[in-house]
């Protein structure tokens, strides 16, 4: 694929300065026809907010992380301050009177006397590397949320402009250019595209970084330009990571700091260079990138869920909107209209930067408007992607997914050839999702956490042989059609004499809604089902009987049903308090079908 932000920019010498105009507190045509009940519930959140000695972070908390593992406790602080500022500012621009300005002053102190903006869990210099339990403030790193922390600021600068101290506008310069551009021009991370595949760290904080230099007056032209030629090149080696058909390997719940933050940084550079972008925009690889999470989309609030994804993704914003328009995908921009109309305009999941509430509220009313049209779209019966060997079918309510690919994607879990099944809004089969982040989540002992290993997604195992990860760990002759699928699953497993072969079939007959799987396996072991359900099952004969479906086998079977509590805060969010495991013995070929009652 060409190298399209280049084409678009080619011969560009000059970078300007983002005045964020359409943003600012002075377009009263903006903040003054914001519907009524959204600018109160601003002006009301915003009165709310305080920032008192709890906001502190002393060194203690930052080394608590190297000391527990425990992420969640710097970073409920970390995160509330920067939520607290962002909401402040946008008060203030909605009422207009000078009231908030003082705990806006108070709030940007407070992230100008932090000594680092990295979180301890991304504090090192190397890639996957052990993590420093004190930040080298003479060497800022540049993490997703110390970008993040100068898009804040920058915006915030942006915005209110002259009704801040100046002194205060001039330390918030001051600390991007010594925190963000410096760092990002002179030194190199990961991210930039030096070390490995490029993941959702790039667009996201490529994004960040384009925000706090481009907003700066104070920067030289010069310098300005060294940073959008060095994200240029990240950007391009983005998109270059990606297949053609724009799957996302990281998962549904990552698209929105993937794509969906390319978008973000390709909308700050085309207004800081005058460009048009539609060329961009059009592009049929771009096209596909964004259309990933209208592809994955089950109902409601619901996506299917491989790696470190949970099920409730994120619902669309106005972002996704903005996106979807500027592409072309209609079907993706009327749903995400839709969501703005049903859950509000506010993020779901990154509901602290300041860009994203921007947008939200400069576009709301346009996607309001999309909403209450009366508009139908139907999904494609079949949907597959090459890239993460995904196969999606789709037959009235019914939603079936199986997935090859390998086990050493982004955000991995070892669940190749695993399966994930709803019908409707009713979880059938399901992918458990991801615990809490912590320190073991990224560490050498990711997979000693159940929801990472084979044994705990839809898939054969052969005690004692799990799916091992790796790169070489992966399925191979990869069949899909519209009907059906056929999947070598083998050298998911470690080498052993005693496991010859696995090929898992799968047959959906869509008059009957019947889906068939044929496991033909040449081993030695014992092969073992692992099923994970929301309900319990109750085992009748070669059957497992659930509410709304029936699983049947073609000859008995030998079941253990164990519970899977689920106590975890973020896997809460998607589920009750108990998930089921049912472990079944099925012989060296076995097939089973779904039906539902």
């Amino acid at each position: 694929m060409a190298r399209i932000i280049e084409e678009t920019l080619l011969g560009l010498e000059k970078a300007n300065v983002i005045g964020f105009h359409d943003f600012s507190i002075g377009n009263r045509q903006l903040w003054d026809n914001l519907p009524d009940d959204i600018r109160k519930g601003i002006i009301i959140d915003g009165e709310n907010i305080r920032f008192t000695n709890n906001d502190y972070i002393p060194l203690s908390l930052f080394r608590n992380f190297k000391a527990t593992g425990n992420r969640k406790t710097f970073e409920d602080v970390y995160f509330a301050k920067r939520r607290k500022l962002s909401d402040a500012v946008i008060a203030e621009c909605a009422e207009n009177e000078g009231r908030f300005i003082s705990v806006i002053e108070e709030g940007i102190w407070s992230l100008l006397s932090e000594p680092s903006w990295v979180i301890p869990a991304h504090n090192s210099y190397v890639r996957d590397t052990e993590q420093l339990d004190t930040p080298l403030t003479e060497r800022p790193v540049l993490d997703l949320f110390a970008c993040e922390t100068g898009e804040i600021l920058a915006l915030t600068a942006a915005v209110l402009g002259r009704k801040l101290n100046p002194i205060i506008l001039k330390n918030i310069y001051s600390e991007l250019e010594r925190r963000i551009a410096k760092p990002y021009i002179e030194d190199s991370f990961w991210w930039m595209g030096s070390e490995g595949p490029l993941i959702n760290w790039s667009p996201w904080c490529t994004q960040n970084v384009l925000i706090a230099v481009l907003s700066d007056p104070g920067l030289e032209d010069k310098t300005r330009m060294k940073a959008v030629k060095q994200a240029i090149g990240t950007l391009e080696g983005f998109i270059a990571s990606y297949n053609e058909d724009g799957a996302c390997d990281e998962g549904a719940g990552y698209y929105h700091a993937a794509a969906l933050s390319l978008f973000g940084a390709l909308l700050v550079l085309e207004r800081s260079s005058g460009r048009d972008f539609s060329k961009v925009f059009r592009n049929q690889k771009i096209y596909n990138m964004a259309s990933y999470i209208e592809d994955v989309f089950i109902a409601d609030d619901l996506y299917l869920n491989y790696a470190d994804c949970s099920p409730k993704a994120g619902t669309l914003t106005c972002r996704e909107y903005l996106f979807a328009k500027a592409v072309g995908n209609d079907a993706m921009a009327h749903h995400a209209a839709r969501d703005v109309a049903k859950y509000g305009w506010k993020e779901s999941d990154n509901s602290y930067n300041l860009y994203y509430k921007l947008l939200a509220l400069s576009s709301y009313n346009e996607a309001i408007a999309e909403a209450s049209r009366e508009r139908i779209f139907r999904k494609p019966p079949f949907k597959a992607f090459s890239r993460t060997d995904l196969a999606i079918y789709r037959e009235d309510d019914i939603t079936f997914a199986i997935k090859g690919g390998c086990n050493a994607e982004s955000h991995n879990h070892n669940d190749v050839g695993s399966i994930i099944l709803y019908k409707g809004t009713v979880p059938i089969l399901v992918d458990i999702g991801v615990e809490t982040y912590t320190k073991t989540t990224f560490s050498k002992d990711r997979y000693t956490l159940k929801p990472m290993q084979s044994a705990y997604h839809n898939v054969v195992n052969f005690p004692p042989l799990q799916q091992k990860d790796g790169k070489e760990y992966k399925a191979e002759d990869v069949v899909f059609t519209k009907n059906s699928a056929t999947l070598s699953l083998r050298h998911a497993y470690p080498a052993d004499d005693r496991l010859k072969s696995y090929i898992r079939h799968m047959h959906f007959d869509r008059d009957r809604k019947i889906i068939r799987i044929d496991e033909e396996t040449d081993t030695a072991l014992a092969p073992v089902l692992s099923l994970m359900t929301l309900e319990k099952p109750a085992v009748n004969g070669n059957s497992l009987e659930f509410d709304s479906f029936r699983i049947t086998f073609d000859s008995d079977i030998e079941v253990e049903i164990e519970d899977f509590p689920v106590t975890d805060a973020r896997l809460r969010i998607a589920w009750p308090d108990m998930l089921y495991r049912s472990l079944i013995k099925i012989g060296k070929n076995a097939s089973w079908t779904i039906s539902f009652k």
